[in-house]
């Protein structure tokens, strides 16, 4: 360490060290070796995970393409949940519309129209606030709470009256 401590903390390692490694560089330097540029190339089709060059297996997977499965497999659920909460608005939506309703009073109009508008938002709500809420937790816990709410936010009176 230096004297100075608050230098230390900006300093991520040696830029000259052979083991450090530039995530945003996708194609070798000059300063790289031919032997590791050739290490590089892909498996003939028969190596079937052994390199064939010096006898040593290879690693089928990584650490890190196994966390982007993960995150495209969490992103892609979500988004097809987020499919499920517009449709169900859609359904509410039509379903609102399919049932109109004439109160006795002005209260009892109002309040039935204020219900039926928070029917429709009651959808994305929930979406936003799961995202918002679940932000930086656990995966499994944002896909749980989102799999809740396709169950509490169906437009039943939609399938009710598709139903009967």
């Amino acid at each position: 360490m230096t004297a100075d401590r608050r230098e230390d903390a900006l300093d991520w390692g040696d830029p000259d060290d052979p083991s450090w490694v530039d995530p945003g560089r996708d194609e070798p330097s000059d300063d790289v070796p031919a032997d590791e540029v050739a290490a590089d190339e892909p498996l003939a089709p028969g190596d079937e995970g052994a390199d064939a060059r010096d006898g040593v297996a290879a690693p089928v997977a990584t650490a890190a393409s196994a966390a982007d499965r993960r995150r495209t497999a969490v992103t892609a659920a979500t988004g097809l949940l987020a499919g499920v909460y517009l449709a169900y608005s859609v359904g509410w939506i039509l379903s609102i519309g399919a049932l109109p309703l004439t109160g006795a009073t002005l209260l009892i109009e109002v309040m039935y129209q204020f219900g039926e508008f928070l029917a429709i938002i009651a959808c994305a709500l929930w979406f936003g606030t799961v995202m918002a809420l679940t932000r930086g937790g656990r995966p499994a816990v944002r896909i749980g709470w989102l799999a809740l709410g396709t169950l509490v936010l169906v437009p039943w009176p939609l399938l009710i009256g598709v139903l009967s």
